[in-house]
């Protein structure tokens, strides 16, 4: 081997890793080039390996992404519940401007929690006798509603399962129908702690005032949802819209 060296020829690449193998060992190693030298033969000794943190970095960035897509549909819903005419478009089935039937149809949704407010304006009705055409207006729908006790029970699922979750129907319809079911459990809720008032206030000036209070709140919201319904606009409830959006989106195959 030292003599193909010295003679000029060239050596293999085995031979002359081999001779830098020997002569590294054959030097005095200090304590400054220990690590570099352990490094090598280190390297040598094993096979390069990806690191373990690759292999999961496919499943980090999808985990660290997912966050962010639902902050972005959480802020589209509720720039949709702010603007729904904004962001139409037409490859969605029942998302152009509604006509005047799904107007009406959609104004129709909002008779339930009518019927249900009308028993807590009985002092409303007295002291402003012009309100009565309030309690009048829903009556045909009133003796259906009320035929028997598990009556608004069907109604209840009849409107969530037939027309909420038919995706056939126009969104417009649907969503209203929703609204409808939330401000009739809202109504409901106003009832049973009518119900559960103690018996001293039951005819004082406190049962008065809460009747009052909880009828014009609930009244009010129904015209509110009715008028731009009628007008062809989603009508926008506090805290109400949001959860009825989602839960109409949830319900829709191509959202998902």
């Amino acid at each position: 081997m030292g003599h193909s060296l010295i003679g000029g020829a060239l050596p293999c690449s085995s031979c002359t890793s081999v001779f830098q193998r020997k002569h590294l060992l054959s030097r005095p190693i200090t304590r400054r080039q220990h690590a570099p030298v352990q490094a090598q033969f280190i390297a040598h000794a094993q096979p390069s390996r990806q690191p373990a943190s690759s292999a999961f970095s496919g499943y980090e960035q999808l985990h660290r992404c997912r966050p962010a897509a639902r902050q972005h549909q959480k802020s589209a819903l509720q720039a949709k519940i702010r603007d729904p005419d904004a962001d139409d478009s037409p490859e969605q089935g029942g998302r152009d401007p509604p006509n005047i039937f799904w107007r009406v149809a959609a104004a129709l949704m909002y008779i339930i929690p009518w019927i249900d407010v009308i028993a807590l304006g009985r002092e409303v009705y007295h002291h402003f006798p012009s309100s009565i055409i309030l309690f009048l207006f829903p009556g045909p729908f009133v003796g259906i509603y009320y035929s028997s006790q598990f009556a608004p029970l069907v109604v209840f699922f009849l409107l969530f399962l037939s027309v909420v979750k038919n995706t056939k129907l126009h969104h417009f319809v649907r969503f209203n129908a929703m609204q409808g079911i939330m401000l009739d459990i809202v109504v409901m809720l106003f009832s049973i702690v009518r119900a559960y008032f103690p018996a001293e206030f039951r005819w004082s000036a406190i049962l008065v005032t809460f009747d009052m209070f909880s009828w014009n709140i609930s009244m009010g919201t129904i015209l509110y949802c009715v008028f731009w319904t009628l007008w062809g606009k989603y009508a926008d409830v506090p805290y109400v819209s949001d959860s009825v959006y989602m839960q109409v989106e949830a319900s829709d195959p191509s959202a998902s």
